[in-house]
Formats: structure tokens, C-alpha cells, sequence
């Protein structure tokens, strides 16, 4: 029997918001991932913070394991993007650092978007490629998509327009959605 691929995609915050708390999704609310997936959204920061922030992590360090597919982190102070993902040969995979921080209060439209079969992660800012990591050892090594619920928040600032894909978004569609968002105030 063969297997139809559906491109399914899930807003999980429309209109910005300030997240107190961190904001949980369970696996089973979003569209089923097999071997690809990608997340826009749309950000602002009103602080740098002197520790690391996460942006958005699916999956859970309660175990003392790294489990992070896909994941964004802020680095502290200058707020420089970290996009991780889990691997079989490595619990914490990805780009450290993107670019020279987010500014306070100016907003950004991020996507990240990572492919199992290609072997690569691409990050794009402002519709803009900005980032790429390329896994090497094509053959053994493997991108770990998990079932753990999706966890968004822990900076201080707003998130809007928030959307999980169940595929690789292409360059065309990066440009496409990022064009195609309401501006904020």
C-alpha cells in the first residue's frame, strides 16, 4: 500500500501575544511529522536577558537528555538565535549564534526549516536565507523527530503568527508566508 503524504499546518498563536507562561502544545494537536518539518513566526523582544532563553523547543530535558527537534534559543545578553535540533549520533545538533542578536522592539519573522531526506536545516530572517546546517555523515546520521509536546515561551517579549509545518518549506514559500503576514504595531 503506499503512503500519501498531507501538508498540514497548525497557527498556534495568531494575533501577538506576551507570553507569561510558556505556552504547551501536545504532539497529538499538531500535524503529523515524518521526516520534515518547519516553523514561522514572528517575534519581538523588549529585553536582551542575562541568561539563555528558549523561543521554542519540542521535547522535554527532564530526562538529563537534550531532546530539542526543532528548537530556538536566545543566547544571553545579545540575543543571537541558536536553532537545534536532536540526531542520532548527537542530543544537541544545529547553528549557534545566527547573525549579531535581535534588537529590542523591532520585529522579526523567523522560519526554520529542517529535512531529514535532504540532510540540512535552513534558517531564514525576513524571507530572507540567512543560515544552513548540513548534516555530513549522510549514510548513519539521522534527524530525531519526537512525540513530546511543543513548548513556546521563556523570553521576555511578544510572539505572533506562530505555524508549525509537517514539511520543508520551500525558499519560494519562506518568501510567501513572510510577505503574506499582517504587519504588527
Amino acid at each position: 500500500m503506499k503512503k500519501f503524504a498531507v501538508n498540514e499546518f497548525y497557527e498556534i498563536i495568531s494575533e501577538p501575544i506576551t507570553l507569561k507562561e510558556r505556552k504547551t502544545v501536545q504532539h497529538n494537536e499538531l500535524p503529523e511529522v515524518d521526516d520534515e518539518l518547519s516553523v514561522s513566526l514572528r517575534m519581538r523582544i523588549k529585553k536582551h536577558r542575562t541568561h539563555w532563553s528558549t523561543v521554542f523547543r519540542k521535547g522535554n530535558d527532564v530526562t538529563g537528555k537534550c531532546v530539542r527537534t526543532p528548537g530556538l534559543f536566545l543566547s544571553p545578553n545579545d540575543s543571537k538565535m541558536n536553532f537545534r535540533f536532536t540526531g542520532n549520533w548527537n542530543d544537541n545538533v544545529g547553528i549557534y549564534k545566527v547573525g549579531d542578536g535581535l534588537l529590542a522592539n523591532k520585529w522579526y519573522h523567523i522560519t526554520y526549516t529542517l529535512s531529514d531526506p535532504e540532510k540540512r536545516m535552513d534558517i531564514y530572517v525576513n524571507g530572507v536565507w540567512t543560515a544552513f546546517y548540513s548534516i555530513q555523515n549522510v549514510q548513519m546520521h539521522k534527524v530525531k523527530f519526537n512525540d513530546e509536546p511543543l513548548y513556546i515561551g521563556w523570553f521576555d517579549g511578544e510572539i505572533g503568527n506562530f505555524r508549525y509545518f509537517n514539511w520543508r518549506l520551500s525558499a519560494e514559500e519562506v518568501m510567501k508566508n513572510y510577505l503574506n503576514q499582517r504587519p504588527f504595531c
